[in-house]
């Protein structure tokens, strides 16, 4: 919801990310309905266009350029994401099940999830061969296959089952993109064959001008056409045919007929005879008014169409229409599609075949005509308008999370004017303003305490609650503590009771899936209203008396050390700007809900001397509190500091957090090698939300160490070391291009007698 929006009274969830659901959110982001809320729910978060995948697969289009980043158009729509699929829906409770997270509600539902492979009539295909949909699992699969063919030793024989225009466009494909390869990787061309089999003719559904114009396409490509005959299995070698012939093969994909999801099958919804979703001109099921279906996974029993893009892409105007009318209360209106309609297939160059009614002609005009439609298509969701719908320019944009709080100064100056605390016998350290709470209650270990809480740095509250409770428990891991209980605070967007019901449960579930998988027990809380979602997290634990960490404590030779990559208020700046693609997000993503407490015990089990978590102000801020909390200076190396996927890109970009001219008052404190600018410090200084530790390790433990944190999947990195400050000297953070364990200390250094270990 949008900050100043209407309170929400309907939500739109969006069951995949479909040709049809993709117009949807590009439309309700270029006009929001007031009062709406959409939800996409998606397995990718970047949608491929199969109408460019034959391109894609003969090496005329990169990956980016033939998807659609789900994670971009959401943002552009003001619309929460899910990365995640759906396995069912409650319809008299109107919730859609998620695989591994709870259900979520619905006032309205669509499903546009495409189909999966029926392969299971082909023997041994699931274990020899490649299907082809889905497409986000196909790409991986057919660059590692392109890799292999290309090798002195690789598949040589490649066979495509399935004689529609799927396999009569990819068998094409694969030609071109191997032949045209082939001489620059030491191979003869005449050494690959391809053949396409099929059980009927070439081109079924298409006139008969275009399925001589495909033979003769085929026939000019040296492809054997193996038409009449049903594959029944694939072993190794060799493809086997109804008729006892065998198909030498080293390499089989696969594009036959498609199934609808299997968990259709227990929804109750209405299907066709093939297992499809059932629905009426108006894009609804035959027997609910608030559930849609469109694209390959639906089939319209008035008007039925074989099942192809083209159709899944006209049904984007009439849904999104539909859907609009369905949340103010109104009747949907039935829609009709074309009888007639252009097909334009890949000749596996630049050639292509086009085809309407009882019309065909091919050519390389024909490419070129494919080619503008292919791009106008993506254009208008790869180039979204630079003002979002709510009016907010670019550079007013104030970003979420940890960015969202007082830069250093401002905070300094309140807490100086408040003065001391009064003094309390429980309390210990407060002169320290040390991250957690210290309380002494008696014997036994000493209690941390400590709160934090942020609007939204994501708007899908699940994945909110295990981002805000992972950063808050950062705090007590930091200390080496052992968190044990936590409240929640949560403010909410004005919105109908059920869905507010709805998000708050979202949000709770979310922070209990991490609480829970720490032992820290979820006892209570507070919520209210806001005009944006946000959460936090009053977290309380023990420390042992012996073995706390501090702030201080630092001492010269110590490694510093980074648990997770840094840039998430770089990565998220760009998200709010459409800049971020949809991996980079994802990789913020999942390290953002990631605890530190593996990292936390690894620091203590090897005798780590001081830790802070890194948040705020960033990897530069927090480290000159911890040299000014240690009385010590360091040096760090930009080009050692492990950073997310699309930080660099980003900084390149001219992307910032809002909160780095805050924390660029540190730089008084900072001294940069010749070279170093703004740039390092937009990555050094760039705040964090729940960022990973950051801890000194004595110099002759640091190498196991930090071997011992990559062998539990921590993304750790060794960054710098700390050095001694003469006597009135000024802690000074020195920032240096690179820096390396493999740099060879004097000998008489600890370092000197342990096993380099390269952290670049």
């Amino acid at each position: 919801m949008r900050p100043g929006a209407a309170p929400v009274r309907c939500r739109i969830v969006l069951i995949g990310g479909g040709h049809a659901h993709v117009t949807v959110l590009k439309a309700f982001g270029m006009a929001p309905e007031p009062g709406t809320d959409i939800v996409l729910i998606a397995r990718e978060l970047d949608t491929p266009y199969s109408g460019m995948l034959p391109g894609y697969v003969a090496g005329h289009y990169s990956l980016d350029e033939c998807q659609i980043d789900l994670v971009r158009l959401a943002r552009f729509a003001g619309a929460r994401l899910i990365h995640g699929e759906a396995i069912g829906i409650d319809r008299s409770k109107k919730r859609v099940a998620i695989a591994g997270r709870p259900p979520i509600a619905y006032d309205l539902v669509s499903f546009d999830t495409g189909i999966t492979p029926f392969i299971d009539d082909i023997a041994g295909a699931r274990e020899h061969a490649i299907p082809v949909k889905p497409v986000s699992e196909f790409a991986p699969r057919w660059q590692a296959l392109a890799s292999r063919a290309l090798k002195p030793n690789g598949p040589r024989q490649i066979t495509v089952i399935g004689t529609g225009a799927a396999g009569f466009e990819l068998i094409l494909g694969i030609r071109h993109r191997l032949l045209a390869e082939a001489s620059t990787h030491g191979i003869d061309p005449a050494a690959f064959s391809f053949t396409l089999i099929g059980s009927g003719q070439l081109l079924p559904t298409h006139n008969a001008r275009a399925r001589r114009l495909g033979e003769m396409a085929l026939t000019e490509a040296r492809i054997v056409l193996v038409a009449g005959e049903t594959a029944v299995a694939v072993a190794p070698g060799e493809v086997r045919l109804a008729s006892g012939r065998t198909i030498p093969s080293d390499a089989v994909l696969v594009t036959t007929k498609a199934a609808p999801p299997a968990w259709f099958a227990s929804t109750g919804l209405p299907l066709d005879g093939r297992g499809f979703l059932a629905v009426r001109p108006t894009l609804q099921v035959l027997d609910d008014d608030d559930v849609f279906a469109v694209g390959d996974c639906a089939s319209v029993i008035e008007h039925p169409r074989e099942k192809a893009g083209v159709f899944a892409v006209r049904q984007g105007p009439p849904l999104t229409e539909n859907l609009r009318l369905r949340a103010r209360g109104s009747a949907a209106r039935p829609f009709a599609p074309q009888r007639l309609f252009l097909t334009l297939l890949s000749c596996g160059g630049k050639a292509a075949i086009a085809a309407r009614g009882p019309v065909a002609t091919a050519g390389a005009l024909m490419w070129r005509w494919k080619d503008y439609i292919d791009r106008a298509f993506m254009r208008k969701f790869q180039v979204l308008p630079p003002m979002g719908p709510a009016g907010v320019a670019d550079e007013a944009m104030l970003c979420a999370g940890c960015a969202a709080k007082l830069g250093p100064s401002s905070l300094a100056a309140a807490l100086d004017r408040l003065g001391p605390p009064i003094e309390s016998h429980t309390v210990k350290d407060l002169a320290n303003r040390d991250d957690a709470a210290l309380l002494d209650l008696g014997p036994g270990p000493l209690r941390l305490e400590t709160v934090d809480h942020f609007p939204a740095i994501w708007p899908e509250p699940y994945v909110l609650g295990e981002i805000a409770a992972a950063h808050a428990l950062g705090d007590v891991l930091a200390k080496g503590g052992r968190p044990d209980h936590a409240l929640a605070v949560a403010s909410l967007p004005l919105s109908a009771p059920h869905l507010a019901e709805d998000d708050l449960f979202q949000l709770l579930a979310g922070a209990r899936s991490v609480l829970d998988r720490e032992g820290v027990a979820l006892v209570g809380g507070h919520t209210g209203r806001s005009e944006t979602l946000t959460a936090g997290f009053f977290v309380s634990g023990t420390v042992e008396r012996t073995g706390m960490l501090r702030k201080g404590g630092l001492a010269p030779g110590d490694v510093l050390l980074v648990t997770k990559p840094i840039g998430t208020g770089l990565v998220f700046a760009g998200w709010m700007r459409g800049l971020s693609r949809a991996r980079h997000v994802s990789a913020a993503l999942d390290a953002m809900r990631t605890t530190s407490s593996t990292a936390a015990c690894i620091l203590v089990a090897h005798g780590a001397t001081a830790a802070t978590d890194i948040t705020g102000f960033g990897l530069g801020g927090h480290l000159l509190e911890m040299l000014d909390a240690s009385r010590a200076g360091a040096t760090i190396g930009v080009d050692a500091c492990p950073r997310l996927p699309g930080a660099d890109e980003l900084i390149a970009a001219g992307v910032r957090s809002s909160l780095l001219a805050d924390n660029m008052v540190r730089v008084a404190r900072m001294r940069l090698d010749d070279g170093l600018g703004e740039t390092a410090l937009a990555l050094l200084l760039d705040p964090q939300t729940s960022g990973g530790l950051l801890a000194s390790i004595p110099a002759a433990r640091a190498v196991a160490c930090l071997a011992a944190l990559r062998s539990m999947g921590v993304q750790a990195a060794a960054v710098g070391v700390v050095t001694p400050v003469a006597p009135g000297e000024e802690p000074v953070l020195i920032v240096q291009r690179h820096w390396s364990l493999d740099d060879q200390p004097p000998a008489s250094h600890p370092l000197a007698a342990t096993a380099p270990l390269t952290t670049q």
